[in-house]
């Protein structure tokens, strides 16, 4: 089963500074862009976050776990969540 990899910006109040929140899914139900967004929001809700940005979702493609890390940092800051495949 294929493991992915979900990083979202969030903050906790307004005005804060975003940070990254990830976390991983062995999933095969549907990871398109509007289910990885469903999955944040679901996730956020239980911890009490807000998403920063405009909710923009981008797929960053498949790699080892740093190398999916390594492309977050390079989203443009309007992109909200990201997420690609790590390879085993």
């Amino acid at each position: 089963m294929p493991k992915y990899l979900i990083s979202y910006r969030k903050t906790e109040e307004t005005g804060q500074k975003p940070e990254w929140a990830t976390f991983t899914t062995e999933s095969e139900l549907s990871m398109e862009s509007h289910a990885v967004k469903e999955r944040v929001e679901k996730r956020m809700s239980v911890l009490g976050e807000k998403l920063w940005g405009n909710g923009e979702t981008l797929w960053i493609g498949s790699g080892r776990l740093d190398d999916v890390l390594y492309k977050r940092e390079e989203a443009a800051p309007e992109i909200s969540i990201v997420y690609g495949q790590v390879e085993s």
